[in-house]
Order: structure tokens, then C-alpha cells, then sequence
């Protein structure tokens, strides 16, 4: 074979070398944006929280579903595709039979908002009961609100999910991806189930078949705080025609409470177990049995602060909201050595502290301290900027400055470089709020000493509340 043939044979690999590689690395980040495309789904998952749910049947059209919507989502983007979805049930004496192949869903509900007391977020799913064949009316339904939303990423879950990850970057590709599906779609749609089926409960002088029924199979409450979790009754006219006994768990319940649609099981949250609950009409000595799973758990604030330090002149507002708690059963009292001791009865304490000192945030359900739950800060006069240095990988003269300024409504002014730096500096990073601090990251070169090995790095930053730092730092120039 010729030279020449041999050379192109060489060059006709490398070539087709190159092809696949090439090829490889495009899987590879088609690969990569797929798996950030599934992280994004689950992110976006959590920013949307459904609470506060209460039914309603003191209307005679309609039945009525209260809930709260809240999280991270663009005001006026939320939207919902409500599913209510129940299977065929026949009763045959004392027999009852579910046909899982025969699905009923109701077409008439109607989701809206509810302003009342001044919030924003209820809304009231509804059902006209005419409109709903009366072999269905005491069925149990599976409930899926189908939310829509276009979500609003603040600052907190920015940090945490760059924490989470270790890379601010990673973060930032993140947000562009569910910014381009957003973008694709219109909005992000997500599954909200609920655990507890509902019961379209309307009696009206009706008889029915007789049944007592706790909406879920497990309930999750708080170790060392009372409890209450509702049952539905049917088939009686009114709470004297029947009776309700503790049949197993008599150690977890305190307190039966009739009531109709709807009774009450009273307990303290003190041992998990589960807790079996007998109905009996008194009219024909029908029989209905329910039981669930008590599992008792540590409180857990459900946005836990970021914040150590609080600073003098500054508004701040603490979020105590627990996790499995209506907010409207939480109160705050504050003390410590900033603050005159005070209660708020509401889940957040707003405040301006004056002077310096500790401050402690306890928090109370239905009036009762929660044990272990609380939260302390340190209030200080804000600081100046805070400037931190890096280099970028062992042996170069590549620095990373991060820059942090203090304050919930501060903000860099100036960063200015005064010697020791080749070239200028390149922000890397905008400024991004944390809490109650900002940081933005700069990228720069070690200037090259004119005597000696070290470089002097000194950068001045100036904040907007006219608060200045200059650095005074020493590192070794690399040859």
C-alpha cells in the first residue's frame, strides 16, 4: 500500500474519531438537560402547598371544599382542572362490593377564589348536588385539584437549592430550563391529591346505608400536642340516632365527640398506633366499623429561617408555621435581650428591633408552648461588606471574590478595584438575595508583583447605606 493511501487511511480514522466523540458528547448533554429537566419537575413539585382543607355542608345545592393555595407562583397564574373520581359501590345486604373497572367522574365542579378575612389564597372547589345521581351522593371521591401555575423562585429556595446542589450554576441552568418549559407550555402543571377521599354528604330526610369512615388510612400528628381528627357519618338523620364506642386504641383517644355529617376523635400525641372506631344506628342495630393509624412525630417549622443574625432599624417578620398544623391554631411570642417580651396571635411575628442583643422565637398551637420548637437570632447594628477571596485551582493566579452586603433593602453600590489585579474585574455572579443579605461573585488575575512573591489585593466596596470595606490581602503570584 502507498504512503499516501496509508496517510489518508490515518487521516479518514481520526476524522471519523472525532464524528463519535462528538456524537457522544451530544448524548451525553442531551442526557445531562434530560436529567435536569426531571430534577426541575421535582423541584417545582414542592413550590405549591395545598392547606387548610375544610368541607362544607350547610348549603343545600351545593357541597362546598375550602382550601388554601400558597407557595412560589406568579399572583393571578394559578389555575385548577379539579378531578373527582369515585368507583361503582353495591350493597347486598350485608355485603358491600366495589367495581374497580367502573369509574364515575363528576363534570360539575367549579373552582374559585374565596376572599374572606383579607386572604388572597382560599378557594372553594364546589358541586352542585342536583346535578349528581343519588346512587353517588354518599360515595367517597378521589379528589385532584390539577394545578397550574407559573412559578416565581424567590430567594430563600434559590439558596437552598444551590446549597443542595453545591453550584450556584447549576441552579442558574435549572432556572432557565423551567423558565424555556414555562415559556413552551404557558404554565407548570402539577398532581395535587388528596389522601382524604370526600363525601358528598346531603341527607334530607333520606335513608341511606349506614356507615362511620375516617378519610384516610394513616394520620400524622405532633408528639406532646392534642389532636383531633374528623370521621363522616351516614345514613341517620341526626346524632341521637346513633351511638359511636372506642373498639381498639383505647390508650390514644381522650374523647369521642358526636356529630353529623362530620364527628371527632380527640386525642394527645404521645405513642403511634392505630385506633378502631364502631358505629351503631340505633333504629335497626346496623353496625359501621373505621380505623386509621396514629403515627406521632417531632414538630418541624414548615419554612425553617436561614437567618442567625437580625439588624437594628430593620423590618422582620418570622414565619412560625408547622408542618400538619392549620396556621390558624399557631401563635409567637417573642423575648430576649433586643425585645420587651410579646405574643403574637398569629403564625408570623412581625418586628423592628432597636437596639442590639438575642432574640427567641417560641411557638404555641392552640395556645400550648410546642417543646423544642423555636428559633434565636442575634440583632446587630448591619455590618459593612464582607469580602471573601479564592483562588481558582491549585497553582494559578485566578481569583474568585464574592462580595456580600447586609441588610433586607441593601445592595452594592460601588466595587472598585484599588491595586494588585491584571485586567479588571468580571462579575461572575449578579447580586442574588439571601435572606437578608446579598451576594454577588467577581472573577479576576493576579497582577504580577514588582518586588517579591506575594501580590497585595486591596478592592474597596461601598454598600447603598454608604457603609465601606477595603480589602487588605497578600497572595502569592505564580510564576
Amino acid at each position: 500500500m502507498k504512503k499516501v493511501e496509508v496517510y489518508f487511511l490515518i487521516n479518514l480514522g481520526a476524522i471519523l474519531s472525532l464524528f463519535a466523540i462528538e456524537g457522544e458528547l451530544a448524548r451525553y448533554m442531551s442526557r445531562q438537560d434530560d436529567i435536569l429537566k426531571n430534577v426541575a419537575q421535582d423541584k417545582l413539585q414542592d413550590l405549591v402547598e395545598i392547606s387548610n382543607v375544610e368541607s362544607n355542608y350547610e348549603d343545600p345545592e351545593y357541597f362546598r371544599l375550602f382550601f388554601d393555595v400558597e407557595g412560589q407562583y406568579e399572583k393571578g397564574s394559578i389555575q385548577f382542572n379539579p378531578s373527582f373520581t369515585t368507583s361503582i359501590i353495591e350493597v347486598e345486604g350485608d355485603e358491600i362490593k366495589v367495581d374497580q373497572e367502573y369509574i364515575e367522574e363528576l363534570d360539575s365542579v367549579i373552582v374559585e377564589p374565596h376572599k374572606i378575612d383579607g386572604n388572597q389564597n382560599r378557594y372553594v372547589a364546589k358541586v352542585k348536588l342536583n346535578t349528581i345521581d343519588e346512587n353517588f351522593l354518599n360515595q367517597p371521591y378521589n379528589v385532584d385539584l390539577g394545578v397550574s401555575f407559573i412559578p416565581e423562585i424567590d430567594s430563600s429556595t434559590y439558596n437552598q437549592w444551590s446549597t443542595a446542589f453545591g453550584d450556584y450554576s447549576v441552579t442558574d441552568k435549572l432556572i432557565k430550563i423551567i423558565n424555556s418549559e414555562v415559556s413552551r407550555a404557558g404554565s407548570f402543571s402539577i398532581s395535587r391529591e388528596f389522601d382524604t377521599p370526600i363525601t358528598l354528604i346531603y341527607m334530607d330526610g333520606q335513608q341511606s346505608e349506614f356507615f362511620v369512615l375516617f378519610d384516610k388510612d394513616k394520620y400524622t400528628v405532633l408528639k406532646g400536642l392534642n389532636w383531633e381528627i374528623p370521621f363522616s357519618v351516614g345514613g341517620v338523620n341526626s346524632d341521637a340516632d346513633y351511638s359511636i364506642e372506642i373498639s381498639s386504641g383505647k390508650d390514644l383517644i381522650s374523647e369521642l365527640i358526636p356529630g353529623l355529617p362530620r364527628a371527632f376523635a380527640k386525642g394527645r400525641g404521645g405513642a403511634s398506633g392505630t385506633v378502631e372506631i364502631v358505629g351503631f344506628r340505633k333504629r335497626d342495630k346496623k353496625s359501621s366499623i373505621t380505623s386509621a393509624k396514629i403515627i406521632v412525630v417531632d414538630p418541624e417549622y414548615s419554612s425553617p429561617s436561614q437567618d442567625k443574625e437580625i439588624y437594628i432599624g430593620e423590618d422582620y417578620v418570622f414565619d412560625s408555621r408547622v408542618k400538619d398544623v392549620d396556621r390558624d391554631r399557631i401563635s409567637v411570642k417573642i423575648s430576649g435581650t433586643a425585645v420587651k417580651n410579646k405574643t403574637f396571635n398569629s403564625f408570623q411575628a412581625k418586628l423592628k428591633p432597636a437596639s442590639r442583643g438575642e432574640l427567641k422565637f417560641e411557638t404555641y398551637v392552640d395556645g400550648n408552648l410546642v417543646k423544642g420548637l423555636n428559633h434565636e437570632v442575634k440583632v446587630r447594628k448591619i455590618p459593612p461588606p464582607k469580602l471573601e477571596f479564592k483562588r481558582l485551582g491549585k497553582g494559578t493566579n485566578n481569583m474568585l471574590l464574592t462580595v456580600t452586603v447586609f441588610g433586607n433593602k441593601n445592595g452594592k453600590k460601588a466595587v472598585v478595584p484599588l491595586s494588585g489585579i491584571y485586567g479588571k474585574l468580571d462579575e461572575e455572579q449578579s447580586e442574588k438575595k439571601i435572606g437578608n443579605r446579598r451576594v454577588s461573585k467577581y472573577s479576576f488575575e493576579i497582577d504580577e508583583p514588582q518586588f517579591g512573591e506575594t501580590t497585595e489585593i486591596r478592592i474597596k466596596v461601598v454598600d447603598k447605606y454608604k457603609k465601606e470595606s477595603v480589602s487588605d490581602n497578600e497572595f502569592e503570584y505564580y510564576d
